[in-house]
């Protein structure tokens, strides 16, 4: 079977690669300043601060990593393998425990959701003040 690919789609797997390429560099960084200066917080998240520091101050244009982030968001469901594998090898105990961790799940979704909403009434309430 032979495939072949339009001068256009090779371009934009190009462009995909290096955004794709550019977001994994800026997560490299984050890592490896994370474990450098030992910060209590996730390299994913560092590099997603980072990333939007980069953009808001306009030293990377968004278009620079659009498609390959659009690409990843596409594809998150391949990041989520490993979690389902982990449920399938803890069945035993998701049957013993389950209900527990779905009302532990559905009480910090709805604590979530509420304090948002409180939040965002206060500030609403302060601009009518103003």
């Amino acid at each position: 079977m032979t495939v072949f690919y339009t001068i256009s789609e090779l371009t934009t797997i190009k462009r995909a690669s290096y955004q794709i390429s550019l977001i994994i560099a800026i997560w490299g960084f984050a890592y490896m300043l994370q474990k450098l200066l030992n910060l209590p917080i996730a390299s994913g998240v560092l590099g997603f601060f980072i990333l939007l520091i980069l953009l808001q101050m306009q030293w990377l244009n968004l278009e620079k990593v659009s498609l390959g982030a659009d690409i990843l968001l596409g594809e998150l469901l391949l990041f989520f393998i490993p979690p389902v594998v982990g449920v399938i090898q803890y069945q035993q105990l998701l049957l013993i425990s389950g209900w527990k961790i779905f009302l532990v799940i559905l009480l910090s979704t709805a604590l979530v959701m509420a304090s948002s909403v409180l939040m965002v009434k206060l500030f609403l309430q302060q601009d009518d003040v103003e």
